[in-house]
């Protein structure tokens, strides 16, 4: 009777790992039928950022809104550098849209980053200073539409009370 139990648990879980798998992969067959890659659930990433809208390095989270690879999307990161007495902290938000196929897209994006920075002064004393950069993203993003390594690269002219910089990034993740 336990041996019966057994066998029939296992293949019940079999059958749920099995179908589990199925409903959580990537429907790759709808590829032929025109540029939108359609997915089960919205495609996701999870990086590090060299520059860019972080300013300096920043982890982030990307989401697609819709359940396709490209179109539009959002992202959210967490950012802190910290060296000689200087150190920044900064929440980078923004909208995107992908253009592309496959695995490659064109990323354009636009948003804001609120940065809290404390630098030491030539007295020695510590000066702090909030406030919003805001940004706008134009680059290259490698996204499989199996999941796996992402990447992303481009440059992100940063704006804050009038003045312009320019700043290049370089995102590493995964996507999933």
């Amino acid at each position: 009777m336990i041996k019966k139990f057994a066998i029939l648990t296992f293949c019940c879980l079999g059958f749920l790992f099995t179908k589990a798998q199925v409903t959580d992969t990537i429907r790759l067959s709808e590829m032929s039928k025109g540029p939108k890659i359609v997915t089960d659930r919205a495609p996701q990433a999870l990086y590090f950022q060299l520059g860019g809208s972080g300013p300096i390095l920043s982890a982030n989270y990307d989401r697609r809104f819709a359940k396709t690879l490209n179109g539009a999307g959002f992202a959210v990161g967490l950012g802190y550098w910290n060296i000689g007495g200087e150190s920044m902290f900064s929440v980078p938000v923004s909208l995107n849209y992908l253009f592309g196929r496959k695995s490659h897209f064109i990323e354009i994006a636009g948003g804001t980053t609120f940065i809290s920075a404390s630098v030491l002064d030539w007295t020695g004393e510590n000066e702090n200073e909030t406030g919003f950069i805001h940004h706008i993203n134009l680059g290259y993003r490698h996204q499989p539409a199996a999941g796996g390594f992402f990447f992303r690269g481009g440059f992100s002219p940063l704006f804050y009370q009038g003045e312009a910089n320019m700043s290049f990034y370089l995102g590493f993740g995964y996507n999933f």
